[in-house]
């Protein structure tokens, strides 16, 4: 798999935070033109050491579609989160990468927000730390997503520059029925307060849950109860219709 092969349909997105707020998520398509989810191929590409790969053609793909939609993709409109794995936190290279394509799309930097999971950051934490510092200065934001099920969470946080928290979604999906999963998700969105971090509750995906997590004032950012995936393209087109439509009414 090399970054020229891959399908430009394969990127999708997928709400994750009220107002629009957006993750992007990879898709494949197969011979026949059929969607090949993440998890068909992204085990073999990391066994394969081939995410770095990966990664690339997300972070050139997005910042040319994006790019072609500044004026409605300004972080004052949206925002969009990249997954990163941690081999291309590893990859010498791939910080001057992400640099480049960004300079070259023009893209404003404050449009996007790249996902490191809490295993791959703490697994490279130096390099970790000089690669969100670096683009943290030119005005992209950064997310500790899956937080909790590493086993040093709360040693390694406060060195890590981060602006949000995503909760990992085992603690959230029960927290209805399950008092300690409630109790532990308002001990970390506790904690994201006063070290000035957002939080981020993953698979907010009922009206129930939803409900409870914004009762509870814990800087919920909702799941697919928000937004179903769609295809990135056909997104943008939406971005754009409806930020032409809200100039003409100020203009009115």
């Amino acid at each position: 798999m090399d970054s020229g092969s891959m399908p430009s349909q394969s990127c999708h997105c997928a709400a994750i935070t009220a107002g629009r707020g957006f993750e992007l998520l990879i898709r494949m398509l197969g011979e026949k033109g059929e969607i090949i989810p993440p998890g068909k191929f992204l085990s073999s590409a990391e066994r394969y050491q081939l995410m770095p790969t990966v990664d690339r053609w997300v972070v050139r793909k997005a910042c040319e579609l994006l790019g072609a939609h500044s004026a409605s993709v300004g972080e004052e409109f949206a925002r969009f989160a990249i997954n990163l794995s941690g081999q291309s936190l590893q990859d010498e290279s791939f910080l001057g990468f992400v640099v480049e394509q960004l300079k070259a799309s023009g893209l404003p930097a404050g449009v996007l927000c790249f996902e490191l999971t809490e295993t791959a950051t703490i697994g490279n934490l130096e390099k970790a730390q000089v690669f969100m510092r670096t683009l943290q200065e030119l005005g992209c934001q950064f997310s500790l997503d899956d937080f909790g099920t590493g086993v040093s969470s709360l040693a390694y946080l406060k060195d890590l520059s981060v602006n949000y928290i995503k909760i990992d979604g085992s603690f959230v999906r029960d927290a209805i029925t399950n008092a300690r999963s409630e109790s532990m998700i308002k001990a970390i969105a506790q904690l994201a307060k006063v070290m000035c971090m957002e939080t981020i509750a993953e698979y907010v995906e009922t009206d129930v849950l939803r409900v409870r997590m914004a009762d509870s004032r814990r800087g919920l950012r909702p799941g697919l109860c928000h937004g179903k995936a769609q295809r990135l393209e056909d997104l943008l087109q939406e971005l754009a219709i409806y930020e032409a439509t809200v100039s003409n009414w100020g203009r009115a």
